[in-house]
């Protein structure tokens, strides 16, 4: 019989730093191929500090935006949550909507009742920014994100020659997990990072310990943040979804079984 590909996950420990509302469909996947997750969130999602007002500006005259672009699921939970808030939400059936990957597109989906006008075949913001249309005279383009966001999308945008309102609609922090919790990620054998956030959160938290296992990321930014801490990664999944991460740690850890020199 052909050897299984997602076989070498059986009776292996795998950490899942996603945020704790985020973490369930992966670890999920996990153990439907014999994982054991150990679900040790390296960041949480909180309001940002400067109390939302740029946003709720934004969102209150966003018949001025042709487009707006999301980096990330959080970003739309973010966004819509407060569009409710202000009783906007039906002002974004008038603007064309680009998301960073397949997932985030999704949860877009789900907010505005249909497909996403954008989404690049690179995921990520750099590969976004590339794949936005050239801008017509004073179009603009709406950027809720992370007050922690990397600079690729809006400068990219802006290269392009499009006017950008980029906002914070939530930040990043580090949460602080038990004693216990550390002691059952000792000795694991894989870690899967899903953003440069959860890289620098996981180190925060393990401090001395560093990290063990062999580390999985979801695209080539996480796998840019490993190198820049100096962390080895395994492997970078195919498509920025659970099942691409899936199979990434299966084929670090087959790789991890492998007899010498075969």
């Amino acid at each position: 019989m052909p050897e299984d590909p997602l076989g070498a996950l059986a009776d292996r420990t795998v950490v899942v730093t996603r945020a704790s509302h985020q973490a369930g469909p992966l670890a999920a996947a996990l153990r439907t191929h014999g994982a054991r997750p150990v679900i040790a969130p390296a960041i949480a999602v909180v309001p940002p500090l400067d109390g939302g007002q740029p946003l709720d500006d934004a969102l209150l005259r966003l018949e001025q935006f042709s487009w707006v672009a999301f980096t990330s699921s959080n970003a739309v939970a973010a966004t819509f949550a407060r569009a409710d808030r202000r009783g906007v939400r039906r002002r974004f059936a008038r603007i064309r909507t680009a998301a960073v990957g397949p997932s985030t597109a999704a949860r877009v989906e789900a907010e505005i009742g249909r497909p996403v006008n954008l989404l690049p075949e690179q995921s990520d913001a750099a590969g976004l920014a590339e794949a936005f249309p050239d801008p017509r005279a004073d179009d603009w383009c709406f950027v809720p994100q992370s007050a922690q966001a990397r600079p690729e999308l809006a400068d990219g945008l802006r290269a392009r020659g499009w006017n950008v309102d980029a906002v914070s609609a939530y930040r990043i922090v580090t949460p602080t997990l038990s004693d216990h919790l550390i002691a059952d990620m000792s000795g694991a054998d894989a870690v899967v990072f899903a953003s440069p956030s959860a890289v620098r959160g996981h180190l925060s938290q393990m401090g001395s310990q560093g990290v063990t296992g062999k580390i999985v990321c979801i695209g080539r930014t996480t796998a840019a943040a490993c190198q820049q801490a100096d962390v080895p990664v395994a492997a970078v999944a195919d498509g920025p979804t659970d099942a691409g991460l899936v199979d990434a740690v299966a084929t670090a850890l087959r790789a991890d079984d492998r007899p010498a020199g075969s």
